[in-house]
């Protein structure tokens, strides 16, 4: 074998494990997954399982048992728990996390949230839960669908002359920081951003590299070309620091220092480049979507006084 020929079985080979790679993370950071999490299994809620599963009861108590139902602009079927409450002074919507559910994450505040004053709808983000989807976007498509859930909120919740606040974590928080980049009503008043990203790209990139040790280029590009043929978004296509340059929302920007999914220079990242009314929180030892578990107290002071500074009703 000439050295021509070994050059083009090499690159032959090397295309071959680049897109086989590819593929995998696709698989892996992109599709659904069939098996619903379980709080009782994951490690970090270890610490506070006893609480998070008494208040997993408190939820299936008061939510209502009809779940709420819309269509997505691409014609899936989205789902969402509802917590209504008498004289309510407007509704608190509260995004999930990626690969997560709505009675894991924002357990441990919305009997909180709900005694605030507020009524509570949880959506089941696209490809979770008892929502449809075969693919997850990363706030993408997901901020639409958010919309959305705002507008069903005024038209048929009665929201339409009371407050509205977004609540989300992780890709839930960057669910809600996107959507403030399209044209929301006016009633939407504040933003609770919990450990979220700048971008898919710079999210999919930090994971494929800290948990795989696998390197961007060209892995990245050829992921990228794989989602957009495939799950029709691209990881470049929004960029959360672009849209806050241009926000008018107040955000209360949280993450805990001890996160190793996000890391903590996303949210600052994010925060820095807010050009709305803004407040950072961070949480000393919390790990990734634990800020409010782990000094709850504290979590409730800065969550209550973001509210009270920024409602009408």
């Amino acid at each position: 074998m000439n050295n021509k020929q070994k050059l083009l079985t090499a690159t032959a080979i090397t295309g071959t494990v680049v897109s086989a790679s590819a593929f995998t993370l696709f698989d892996y950071a992109i599709c659904r997954r069939k098996k619903q999490p379980d709080v009782r299994k994951k490690e970090k809620w270890k610490p506070y399982l006893d609480y998070v599963l008494k208040e997993q009861e408190w939820l299936k108590e008061h939510q209502e048992q009809e779940l709420k139902e819309i269509k997505s602009k691409d014609g899936l079927t989205l789902r969402a728990a509802y917590i209504p409450r008498e004289d309510a002074k407007g509704t608190i919507i509260c995004m999930h996390g990626y690969h997560s559910t709505n009675n894991i994450e924002f357990v441990p505040e919305v009997r909180f949230l709900w005694n605030l004053g507020y009524n509570i709808l949880l959506p089941w983000q696209r490809s979770h839960g008892k929502s449809e989807g075969r693919y997850i976007t990363y706030g993408v498509k997901e901020r639409h669908d958010l919309k959305r859930w705002i507008l069903y909120t005024n038209c048929h919740l009665g929201a339409k002359n009371k407050d509205i606040f977004l609540c989300g974590i992780s890709m839930g928080c960057a669910t809600t920081l996107m959507a403030a980049g399209l044209d929301l009503p006016d009633n939407v008043k504040g933003i609770i951003a919990d450990c979220g990203f700048t971008s898919p790209w710079d999210i999919i990139k930090h994971v494929a590299k800290d948990r795989f040790h696998l390197p961007p280029f060209p892995l990245m590009y050829m992921v990228n070309l794989v989602s957009e043929i495939i799950a029709g978004f691209g990881l470049k296509e929004v960029s959360i620091p672009e849209i806050m340059k241009r926000n008018k929302i107040p955000v209360l920007f949280i993450h805990g220092d001890a996160d190793n999914y996000v890391p903590m220079w996303m949210t600052i990242k994010n925060y820095e480049a807010c050009a709305a009314p803004k407040e950072l929180y961070i949480v000393p030892g919390a790990g990734h979507a634990l800020a409010f578990s782990k000094d709850m107290e504290e979590g409730k002071r800065r969550i209550k006084d973001f509210i009270n500074k920024y409602k009408t009703i």
